[in-house]
């Protein structure tokens, strides 16, 4: 490659330019002073910004803090309902409709019951808390089980003229989940208290008609919100996802939850002014509740004592601006050389860039064709390559992909084979022709590569819009390319087409059922979709091209390739044409002779225990299984197990986090991971020398006998905290593994 040389410059010419540049040098250093100028002017108001804006981040983190603790409360409450849905006479008691026998005598029980019961009153800020039953209208509580009225009149004496009231709350459902104030029923008291009220129909599946009330004291609800100035005019709203209002503290009666909400927050914030006083208000929006929080804290007030710092910053941009604009014609008039020196070299380097880049641009469809080739061929051996040939063919957008294989002729029935079209006078233009067509009827960038004389394979990609009715469109376009080459140059085309992918990785299998789908086209059928071949019960599918592939997929320890190619030959052979088993003998044996050719391409060094043990299991009964399980271990020998042993330590990490989720299983490895769970339990049981659930069953055991003997955790709520549902089951487990139930693990 021959590059232009460096011709001199003309005298002229060269002064006039470096007039110039020396005019464009002052001007950037100016302004380059400017910008400092003005950066050191508002260099101050930065500063209040930045201190403004840490105060407000600290107030909405406190109250991020103080919301979690009250959700907790919350929480606090539902589970002691829960405890409560859980006893069997407290269910008998709720649904009763009458008071008759034995209905008072269950409810005394459960009075007892209830006595002992101190959860919630020991974690929550309560006065007290009790059960309000509809149907019989009556009210439970650790010390007492009696009719509403009597607790109204005689036990709380509420003022007669609210009893209206305090029946809605209890048998409404706009009044359930909000902390409603009780100033109306204790109008003496010098404490003020809320009432939360939760039906635990909400909570159980079958019908439970029974209200659980918490009486809270408003001082101590306030000071789970520290947040909040409460000795100020500052105050807290909290809203649920239905604008509802759940609860509210210190907060003026003109604020409403609608009002609240049209508020517009920047950054999380909003200002607002009330009774002449401006508020800055915060808003978070908990993830668990989809509640909404709103408090207001006064605005951030610059303290005193900065001017002297304002009047340093003045100054000192000052002595910048006089010291600048003397350096600037000393620095101009003395780089202004080397720089005139460098933009000429820069030039140059510019032009190699642009003719190189002339020469990569030649060479890109040649890569393009590579590529296309690699990955309708199955050569591509990884994810990550597969993702960069996507990237470079820019065709990472694409939700489906597919193949089109097209064959060409002179005529239908000429039987000379090279021979042309009249008018062209090479197999070059012929090729020429063929290519600018299909980039006139399928659009450019077309991607493509002629696996032979005569054919080509068509690379499709397509959004997952377009992938409903791909084959229709590019049936439409193959029929008006036919047309056009039988008109204008005599030429017969045909063309098969896969089924959609919306794996890369998996594209070559649409090449595979596009070659064989042309095969099927006729004279009155020149288009034919794979999707339209009777499967014959009576011929297996495995063609010599699945063997190489499957042979080269394995040769690579390309495990997921491997698993995907049978689940196509399972596909094929077993779903769609349903082979009787004298057929699926044959089959499985043409796979086993595959695999006995893997088996004697492996390399010396190759592990000779794993080995020994794959042969033996050569000699097993063969089945579709058997041949699965045996391509993955020669596979995992082929391949650097450094990669498996990486993902198995992943894997063990995740289930000795997650072994208390009692939906862990093999599914939900696999979803997690994305491989086959066939494939994970080949390889965990290869790595850890157990099984997956006699591992995770080690775990749990272990962890049920460390709570068991270092903490008092009831052995009724053990076999939740290690990952069970059924209690019965977790004994049976327990017992299996220590010899004894847990009962007599913690008399030891």
């Amino acid at each position: 490659m021959i590059f232009n040389k460096k011709e001199a410059p003309n005298d002229t010419n060269y002064t006039s330019h470096n007039n110039t540049l020396m005019l464009k040098m002052v001007t950037s250093y100016s302004i380059f002073l400017m910008i400092i100028l003005v950066l050191f002017i508002f260099l101050y108001r930065s500063t209040i910004n930045n201190a403004r804006d840490s105060y407000d981040q600290q107030n909405e983190t406190t109250l991020i803090s103080n919301a979690e603790l009250f959700e907790s409360d919350l929480n606090i409450m539902e589970v002691y309902c829960r405890q409560l849905l859980q006893n069997d006479t407290f269910r008998k008691v709720m649904n009763y409709h009458n008071t008759y026998y034995p209905f008072t005598e269950m409810g005394n029980e459960l009075q007892n019951s209830l006595a002992t019961n101190v959860y919630a009153e020991a974690l929550l800020p309560l006065k007290e808390s009790f059960v309000y039953f509809p149907e019989t209208d009556y009210v439970l509580n650790p010390t007492y089980f009696i009719s509403a009225k009597r607790f109204y009149n005689w036990i709380q004496k509420y003022p007669s003229t609210e009893k209206e009231l305090w029946h809605s709350y209890m048998t409404e459902p706009e009044y359930k989940n909000r902390f409603l104030p009780m100033d109306q029923f204790m109008p003496n008291y010098s404490e003020k208290y809320y009432m939360y009220i939760i039906d635990l129909n909400d909570l159980y599946y079958m019908d439970a008609n029974a209200k659980v009330c918490f009486i809270f004291e408003q001082d101590k609800m306030a000071d789970l919100f520290d947040c909040v100035q409460m000795d100020g005019d500052n105050f807290l709203v909290v809203t649920a996802e239905d604008d509802s209002t759940v609860l509210t503290i210190n907060t003026p009666d003109s604020i409403s939850a609608e009002m609240l909400d049209s508020l517009d927050f920047n950054k999380g914030y909003a200002q607002i002014r009330l009774n002449g006083q401006t508020f800055t208000l915060g808003k978070y929006t908990s993830d668990n509740t989809n509640y909404s929080y709103y408090f207001s804290f006064p605005p951030y007030k610059v303290a005193g004592g900065l001017g002297g710092t304002q009047l340093f910053f003045i100054l000192l941009a000052m002595s910048a601006l006089v010291i600048g604009g003397s350096l600037v014609y000393y620095f101009s008039r003395r780089n202004v050389q080397p720089i005139i020196e460098l933009g000429q070299e820069l030039q140059t380097a510019v032009e190699v860039q642009k003719n190189l880049q002339e020469v990569v641009d030649s060479q890109r469809p040649i890569i393009c064709t590579s590529y296309v080739r690699q990955l309708l061929s199955g050569t591509a051996t990884s994810e990550d390559e597969v993702a960069y040939m996507e990237n470079y063919l820019g065709i990472t957008a694409s939700s489906y992909y597919n193949v089109l294989y097209i064959v060409y002729y002179n005529n239908f029935g000429d039987n000379v084979e090279n021979a042309l079209p009249g008018g062209v006078e090479s197999v070059e233009e012929l090729e020429k022709i063929i290519e600018s067509a299909l980039e006139n009827f399928f659009g450019t960038p077309l991607f493509y590569f002629s696996p032979s004389d005569r054919t080509y394979s068509v690379l499709l990609h397509c959004s997952e819009e377009e992938g409903n009715d791909l084959i229709l469109k590019i049936n439409n376009c193959i029929l008006r390319l036919h047309d056009y080459l039988l008109d204008t140059y005599d030429i017969w085309l045909f063309a098969g087409i896969g089924r959609n992918t919306d794996s890369l990785m998996n594209v070559w299998e649409c090449y595979q059922q596009a070659s064989e789908a042309v095969s099927y086209t006729t004279k009155n059928y020149i288009f034919f979709p794979y999707e339209f071949i009777k499967k014959d019960s009576n011929v297996f599918y495995y063609p010599p091209e699945i063997s190489t592939k499957l042979i080269h997929f394995i040769s690579t320890g390309n495990t997921p390739q491997v698993l995907e190619m049978f689940n196509l030959i399972h596909q094929e052979n077993i779903e769609e044409r349903t082979l009787p088993v004298n057929l699926l003998k044959y089959l499985l044996s043409d796979i086993r002779n595959t695999l006995l050719k893997a088996r004697f391409a492996l390399p010396q060094d190759a592990d000779p225990e794993a080995v020994k043990v794959l042969d033996e299991r050569f000699n097993e009964h063969l089945t579709f299984k058997l041949c699965e399980d045996l391509a993955l271990s020669l596979c995992n020998l082929f391949s650097n197990k450094e990669d498996d042993n990486t993902l198995s330590s992943t894997i063990e990490k995740y289930i000795k986090d997650n072994y208390k989720d009692p939906s862990l299983g093999l599914n939900k490895i696999s979803d997690e991971f994305q491989i086959s769970e066939s494939y994970f339990s080949h390889m965990f049981k290869e790595k850890t020398g157990v099984n997956f659930s006699t591992y995770l069953e080690n775990i749990r055991m272990a962890e049920a006998a460390r709570l068991i003997q270092e903490t008092d955790i009831s052995l009724n709520e053990l076999y939740i905290a290690v990952g069970y549902n059924n209690s019965n089951t977790f004994r049976r487990a327990f017992k299996k593994v220590y010899g004894v139930t847990p009962s007599a693990m913690r008399e030891k």
